[in-house]
């Protein structure tokens, strides 16, 4: 990847389109000068290259290869930034706190600097409808009120361990028994592998976080605002404005009341006739979190949008590069085996390096988030070696750093095996190479939970089952800001 931050911007082209675009764009090109990047032309920009036959995440992740470790892309005549250079997503993802504890070194302690120069902007008025104003993921601002839904946020309470250890055993089983129904159903034939396995997580999540399974026609809805949301993010990534506050499409409003409804008396349930097991009910019975009932409505509603559509894809990623890999596949069997022959405990789930080193290896080789997006705030911030003007969108893609051959060798190969304990050691989750649930204080808030979820159906499945896939690309599409592989196609017996 190119260090260099400083080559010219290429001059506009020979076309109409590209000294039309120059000239009605003048002073906010000379805002970015020196920014390397593709040429914009009259009226898209750069944007027909990005959204292009190429998924987003793979266009703007060569751009490090391109062009350096910053870029400049143009949608329509909005300008945004493209980062490949671990050391800038440090700067904006990390705090201040954060920096100086990675590099040893005290940061500017100017009040500009003090500031919270970076917001979440990109996902907001698109998710909205689905993820409320008290979810974490989608809160603008970084500030004190941020602060405390997160810590109050049943993923962080102190019990949350203790819960999770008691989880495992029972989850295990429900899983296991789960999983045959979804199989029995398919009757032998080949299947949407992501929906199959997108159906048993969510399943498990209703089981884990408030004691029961969700109805299929409670799926349904889900299924039918991820697609409205899907559309919905494809058009703000043009721009916000194409899209309305609050959906049009009367099958989503339907849907989405339906949802809040659901989850409105699952709460009253619970709370009038505690399981004892599930997060939920622990909540309810230790407390130690200010979330209203309302929050807390919100809150098990959110588990779904924030993690039921990310784990599927991971595991269905890794199901399939094992299947790709029966060498690994016989090793990773014999670990399970291990696994299973007793009572299944936190301890000994954490134990299992190879299934360990297969999830770590497919979320770096396909990471279901695929790129992380902020947007400057107050009045701009230095950035590298470049004053870079407020309100401008940054685009930071995981997909190309996580393969970049100046780091890991070999890149595209799958190989669990290089996840010794030294490379674990320096790529931890949310270090400069190995980020696939983001960086910093605000990523994602549950992914110690995804994590766990994601080994334990993986190792249900590849116990349980052999899976073969069909001849289908592996290729992830872009669904509801997740790169999901919907194509592929799956046998279990």
């Amino acid at each position: 990847m190119q260090e260099s931050l400083t080559s010219p911007v290429k001059p506009a082209g020979q076309s109409v389109g590209d000294r039309l675009f120059h000239w009605l764009n003048q002073k906010t090109i000379q805002k970015f000068k020196g920014i390397p990047g593709p040429t914009p032309s009259f009226p898209m920009g750069t944007a027909p290259e990005i959204l292009g036959k190429k998924p987003l995440w793979e266009v703007l992740g060569s751009y490090g290869e391109t062009y350096g470790g910053m870029s400049l892309i143009w949608i329509l005549s909005k300008p945004s930034l493209v980062l490949n250079d671990p050391k800038l997503i440090r700067q904006v993802l990390l705090t201040l706190e954060q920096q100086e504890k990675l590099s040893g070194e005290k940061k500017s302690r100017c009040p500009v600097t003090q500031a919270m120069n970076f917001y979440k902007d990109l996902p907001r008025k698109a998710l909205r409808p689905m993820l409320t104003d008290t979810s974490v993921f989608i809160a603008k601002e970084q500030n004190q009120d941020w602060k405390e839904l997160a810590s109050n946020n049943p993923f962080m309470l102190p019990y949350f361990d203790e819960w999770m250890s008691q989880q495992l055993e029972p989850l295990s089983q429900f899983l296991k028994q789960r999983s045959q129904s979804i199989v029995a159903k398919s009757q032998g034939e080949i299947m949407p592998a992501y929906d199959a396995i997108q159906e048993l997580t969510f399943e498990g999540f209703g089981y884990a976080t408030i004691g029961r399974s969700l109805p299929l026609d409670i799926l349904a809805c889900f299924r039918q605002m991820c697609e409205t949301g899907t559309s919905r993010m494809s058009l703000s990534s043009i721009s916000r404005h194409l899209i309305f506050k609050n959906p049009i499409p009367g099958k989503y409003r339907r849907a989405s009341k339906k949802w809040f409804e659901h989850f409105s008396g699952v709460l009253k349930d619970v709370q009038a006739n505690p399981d004892g097991r599930s997060l939920l009910s622990w909540v309810l019975e230790k407390g130690e979190t200010n979330y209203s009932d309302e929050d807390l409505r919100n809150y098990i509603a959110g588990v779904y949008p924030g993690g039921a559509i990310s784990s599927p894809a991971g595991t269905t990623s890794a199901l399939h590069f094992l299947w790709q890999h029966p060498e690994h596949l016989a090793s990773l069997r014999e670990e399970l085996d291990e696994l299973f022959s007793a009572p299944l405990t936190l301890e000994r789930l954490e134990a299992c390096e190879k299934l360990d080193q297969v999830l770590r290896e497919t979320l770096r080789l396909r990471p279901p988030v695929p790129f992380f997006t902020r947007n400057v705030g107050g009045d701009g911030v230095k950035l590298g070696n470049f004053e870079i003007p407020a309100k401008t969108q940054i685009f930071m893609p995981n997909w190309g750093i996580h393969r970049d051959p100046e780091y890991w060798t070999n890149p595209d190969t799958f190989n669990p095996d290089r996840w010794d304990k030294e490379t674990c050691q320096k790529n931890t989750y949310g270090s400069d190479y190995f980020f696939p649930f983001g960086r910093g204080s605000r990523a994602c808030i549950g992914q110690i939970f995804a994590k766990i979820f994601m080994k334990l159906s993986l190792a249900v499945l590849v116990q349980e089952f052999d899976a073969k896939f069909g001849p289908e690309s592996a290729d992830p599409t872009f669904y509801f800001a997740v790169a999901v592989p919907r194509q592929l196609k799956l046998q279990l017996a």
